[in-house]
């Protein structure tokens, strides 16, 4: 269960970075509605920048799902009856951390028809 708890703990981080950089993108996006005139012009070209965290966040969610599914593998794996209780949880944290990842492609999604404009 060692294993799979560093992996657990990995997919964790990947999820915090993947809503770090969602939030910045989100900040650009709002700072470029935002800004007006000399403002505008001083903060360059957002949209470029956008595309780029973007596609970050991309990858970081291909991955985030990937090291989800293999966090799950490995837990479902252990069949030690002593690590029973504990598996359960950690199953339902990963219920939720999906559930999560589900909410973020619909972000994602959004974010994509925003940029295409």
């Amino acid at each position: 269960m060692d294993n799979a708890f560093d992996h657990l703990v990995a997919v964790c981080e990947r999820m915090r970075q993947l809503t770090a950089a969602l939030e910045t993108l989100r900040n650009l996006l709002m700072a470029d509605v935002t800004a007006t005139g000399d403002a505008r012009t001083a903060m360059g070209d957002t949209h470029e920048t956008a595309r780029g965290l973007f596609i970050h966040a991309m990858g970081l969610r291909q991955r985030a799902g990937g090291d989800l599914e293999s966090t799950v593998r490995l837990i479902t794996a252990d069949t030690d009856p002593g690590h029973s209780a504990q598996r359960q949880e950690w199953l339902q944290l990963c219920r939720e951390l999906a559930t999560t990842l589900q909410g973020i492609d619909g972000v994602l999604a959004e974010l994509e028809t925003h940029l295409r404009r």
